[in-house]
């Protein structure tokens, strides 16, 4: 996966270190802050720039580990890996992170299961931008030629909310869903726009790891489901409403270490960025009702666990924030295979090697806990795996 991205930050390398950091302080801001901008800005040179020599390196490895958490848990994305010619459709592809970031895993998912290269991938590009297109078409042949991946190419330029993916093995959109949930009517639209796509192929959407933008996606993940004809694979255990979206303070991200490209450090480094982690919220689906039929709705364990998808032990749970540490133990919130969420503890003298997993996992872990405790306290002799 690196090598990859690695040959397309080589092949954008262009402004100067210090002039690369304001921009990427700019369009950060602009994404955490100042979101209303984001419009009126998105086409000026130095957001361009950023994009395609810093977050083009930072978004990614996302979309790999994302990948690669579908294909261990679906036949239907592991089977991607497998076959010899892939159709992905990137909407909103940008300056090419998305799918930079899909040949990077498929490369290194057929290395792990000694299938051979070449293959051959036909990717649909959709971007309205032509400068942001251009960009594209350089990160793409840059990484599939270190990947010894055959790429074919087709960018449409035009809004994606006008596309219907038809004929693919896989649709792909990251940081562009958000920009379109900015009010009731408009996420109702983008509900049915999204609903078309999850009925038509697997996909993935990636959004930043931000309050409002992953709160928004939970909310596009029950409307989903709700309408049916999709299910969840990832990251949910369960086909149930989002418990996180009970409590206005809670939202559901990742956070994963990664090592940074070099021009990516040296940007941080600039910067001042501190957080090394890859921070972002996902949703990956497939058609089909999936494997349990239990409705979208909450309900008590006791009534769910006999409707849990076949294969998935009623023990596994999800660590959904980090450590939350108090005196004398540590707690984190894990949302459960049966679709409840939990605060679970483990007392500081109580830390065994055996449990240690539940202190030192990133953010978006899935861990089996044996036994899993009646009153949400980790002991000596609880296994966390």
């Amino acid at each position: 996966m690196r090598e990859c991205i690695l040959a397309v930050e080589t092949a954008h390398a262009a402004t100067p270190d210090r002039e690369l950091a304001r921009a990427v302080e700019r369009l950060s801001d602009l994404y955490t802050t100042g979101r209303g901008a984001l419009v009126r800005e998105q086409a000026e040179a130095s957001h361009l720039a950023a994009k395609r020599e810093y977050f083009l390196a930072s978004d990614a490895p996302k979309v790999a580990l994302v990948l690669e958490e579908c294909a261990a848990r679906s036949g239907a994305f592991a089977r991607l890996a497998e076959s010899d010619t892939v159709r992905v459709t990137d909407l909103g592809a940008g300056v090419g992170a998305t799918s930079v970031g899909f040949i990077a895993w498929l490369a290194e998912a057929r290395a792990a299961r000694g299938i051979a290269l070449p293959m051959r991938v036909e990717l649909h590009a959709v971007e309205l931008g032509e400068p942001a297109a251009h960009a594209y078409e350089a990160s793409v042949k840059a990484a599939a030629g270190a990947a010894g991946v055959q790429v074919a190419i087709r960018i449409e330029a035009r809004d994606f909310r006008r596309v219907a993916p038809a004929g693919t093995d896989l649709i792909l959109c990251q940081t562009a869903i958000n920009e379109l949930l900015t009010g009731p009517e408009h996420e109702r639209e983008t509900a049915q726009l999204v609903h078309t796509w999850a009925r038509s192929a697997p996909m993935v959407v990636i959004e930043p790891a931000l309050k409002t933008t992953t709160r928004a996606l939970m909310a596009l993940r029950d409307t989903l489901l709700a309408l049916g004809g999709a299910h969840v694979v990832a990251p949910c255990l369960h086909q149930r409403a989002c418990p996180m979206r009970a409590r206005e303070g809670d939202w559901c991200h990742e956070a994963r270490r990664i090592e940074p490209t070099p021009r990516v450090a040296a940007i941080d480094r600039i910067v001042g960025r501190r957080d090394e982690r890859a921070l972002y919220a996902f949703l990956a689906t497939a058609p089909g009702q999936g494997p349990a039929s239990a409705p979208a709705s909450p309900g008590h364990a006791a009534d769910i666990a006999a409707e849990l998808p076949a294969g998935v032990p009623s023990n596994l749970v999800r660590l959904v924030t980090d450590t939350l540490g108090s005196r004398g133990k540590t707690e984190r919130l894990v949302c459960r295979a049966d679709g409840e969420l939990h605060l679970m503890r483990l007392l500081d003298r109580e830390v065994r090697d055996g449990n240690r997993a539940f202190l030192d996992d990133e953010r978006g872990s899935v861990r089996a806990i044996e036994p899993m405790p009646a009153n949400d306290r980790i002991t000596p002799d609880t296994s966390v795996r």
